[in-house]
């Protein structure tokens, strides 16, 4: 399989640590004293630091989240030298949407002018980009479709963010959401006559579904119990500490029981990037090489399933991805579900 482009579109707007630590405590003044609001100040910075978390972007008053997709995917039909037409299926993925049903693939469908395209939706949490590249890929080598573009637009942040703490423990499932950026990216595969030399490999414990949710109102009637019973339908919690210390030792077991990943001489690695600090763990305990792995949540934050395309589009624009490139992708998702991909980047 080749790939034709990987681009990415970003918000306006910076927002720093500061920006929102002062957000959380004149949102959360209402319910604290200001002893525990300096507490809640100071830990959120100490955590931020051991996060790594820096910067992240999110959209502008006058800025809507379809836009951003829009951009994404017109530059990438511009960089592959494709005409709408050219493109067969349309797959959109991750968490950011604005309705449950019919496919939000539709509407980008519509508005990028894929004619002959149909299109559906992939959500798997943060793997969800991943996941539809090994749809993609199974759809390209057996003929089924031969020009497919993957298209996401992770711009939901204040939509399910939670910025009211009512107590310094509401930071235990709280945390992680304000680390979230936003990113849309349209990658567009093909097939090609190399080997790419494809291989990927997931596995899932769905018993930890109750560590990261964006939970509907009927939640009780889909869940076999949750941690706490004041859960708020739409707004997003995450129990990161326990979903890091869970996900980075099944990451970690995954990778060096497969043989066919540790015999891969990849040059470069990409990793989900919910914390570069977790991400700099598996890769010291695996050996994959410091100097071979990019990260971009100090940069960009946590940007869901834009994550890895995000960073592939950027690593492309700064020449450390060109064609031939052996390239190692792991990461772990909310679920929880752990994946790696390697191969041959071809272009």
């Amino acid at each position: 399989m080749r790939y034709c482009a990987i681009e990415h579109a970003l918000p306006s707007k910076c927002v720093t640590n500061g920006d929102i630590i002062q957000e959380v405590i004149a949102r959360s003044k209402r319910y604290l004293t200001q002893k525990a609001l300096d507490l809640l100040a100071a830990t959120l910075d100490e955590l931020f630091k051991k996060s790594t978390t820096s910067i992240r972007y999110h959209r502008a008053k006058d800025e809507k989240a379809i836009q951003f997709g829009i951009e994404a995917g017109r530059k990438a039909l511009e960089s592959s030298n494709m005409s709408p037409n050219d493109i067969d299926l349309l797959i959109y993925v991750g968490v950011g949407r604005g309705y449950i049903e019919p496919a939000t693939a539709n509407v980008f469908q519509q508005i990028l002018s894929l004619k002959k395209a149909t299109c559906f939706d992939i959500l798997d949490a943060c793997a969800s980009w991943l996941r539809a590249i090994h749809v993609a890929h199974s759809f390209i080598k057996t003929g089924a479709y031969r020009n497919v573009m993957i298209l996401n637009c992770e711009c939901a942040v204040r939509e399910y963010a939670n910025f009211e703490l009512k107590s310094l423990k509401d930071l235990e499932y709280n945390f992680p959401t304000f680390t979230l950026g936003e990113a849309a990216t349209a990658t567009i595969v093909t097939d090609s006559d190399r080997d790419d030399e494809y291989y990927a490999s997931f596995k899932t414990w769905g018993g930890q579904h109750k560590l990261c949710k964006v939970p509907l109102p009927n939640l009780k009637d889909y869940s076999d119990g949750e941690f706490r019973k004041d859960i708020e339908p739409l707004k997003f919690f995450s129990y990161g500490e326990k979903l890091f210390r869970f996900a980075f030792s099944k990451i970690c077991k995954h990778y060096r029981e497969d043989a066919v990943l540790k015999t891969f001489k990849h040059e470069i690695t990409f990793s989900h990037a919910a914390s570069d600090a977790m991400s700099e763990r598996v890769v010291k305990l695996c050996k994959l090489g410091p100097e071979k792995s990019y990260n971009t949540h100090k940069r960009f934050g946590n940007t869901v399933s834009a994550s890895v395309p995000l960073a592939m589009s950027l690593a492309m624009k700064e020449g450390r991805l060109k064609d031939n490139t052996n390239v190692l992708i792991g990461f772990g998702s909310a679920g929880i579900s752990t994946a790696w991909c390697k191969f041959k980047f071809l272009t």
